[in-house]
């Protein structure tokens, strides 16, 4: 399993290559949109080696808008010629309605899933690669699993899961739909994502998705079992968006690596 971070700026980049020449990661995943406007060569040159895998936040596939899609299309093409990535990853979230930006990302009807499956299918088709799909940090419970809705979207696709463990964990804190029943999903051993969580200012009851601190003791219990089953080829990112503090990630780098050698799937030495 190779371990690695996010890069969604250029600050971020360059604390990447700190914890690449500290040994502390295996790949860097660059999140596409945050790098549109800079040449994928020049990255290259930056990380030297390092393999690259890409993440895109705001294609709105579900809801299509063909210059968009066009735009995203051309980016990974050219990242994908010049970096040569390892994967390409996506949300299923809804971003906009009725043309308008959302404040924040609203999850999906599982209900209604047959309109995420065609968009799903249509967007990995036009990518022309296995699409990696992130499960979403649920606040509200639904009456269909989200885990069971990804099982089906996945063997009626081909598209694999980004499972974000701490996602998990926060839908679980918050729905009480257990994280560990992704473990059985089709399609979840390859991508994994995590990251820390914390109560919402404005409504402390609820979990969301900070990406702003430390990963929860509870969080790496999950990767030690989804790791048991995971893919020699798999990756894993430690996430931070916010609160970037270069020793704390390291630590969590350290404390990822250790939850994966527990379940000794670490088939990648750590870099020297």
């Amino acid at each position: 399993m190779l371990i690695g971070v996010n890069v969604t700026s250029p600050d971020t980049l360059e604390m990447a290559c700190q914890l690449r020449d500290s040994g502390h990661i295996d790949f860097v995943e660059v999140l596409i949109d945050g790098f549109a406007h800079l040449d994928p060569k020049e990255f290259r040159r930056t990380v030297g080696d390092l393999p690259v895998g890409c993440h895109i936040m705001l294609s709105r596939f579900l809801d299509p808008d063909r210059a968009r899609l066009d735009h995203y299309l051309n980016l990974v093409n050219q990242w994908q010629a010049d970096c040569g990535l390892l994967y390409v990853s996506d949300h299923i979230a809804h971003f906009s309605h009725n043309g308008q930006p959302l404040p924040v990302a609203l999850e999906v009807d599982y209900a209604a899933w047959q309109p995420v499956i065609d968009s799903v299918r249509a967007w990995q088709d036009q990518l022309g690669t296995t699409l990696a799909v992130e499960n979403f940090p649920s606040q509200t419970a639904s009456d269909i699993p989200q885990a069971r809705a990804y099982a089906e979207l996945t063997e009626a696709t081909g598209c694999e899961v980004l499972m974000d463990v701490s996602n998990a964990m926060v839908a679980q804190l918050n729905t009480g739909q257990p994280a560990a029943a992704w473990a059985d999903v089709p399609g979840v051993g390859r991508r994994f994502h995590l990251a820390g969580y914390s109560p919402s200012p404005a409504a402390p009851s609820l979990i969301v998705d900070s990406h702003d601190v430390s990963v929860s003791d509870d969080t790496l219990d999950l990767v030690t079992l989804f790791a048991g089953r995971a893919a020699p080829d798999a990756t894993l990112v430690v996430e931070r968006d916010a609160n970037h503090d270069l020793d704390e990630w390291r630590t969590d780098l350290d404390r990822t690596r250790a939850a994966v050698v527990a379940a000794q799937r670490l088939h990648q030495p750590h870099r020297t």
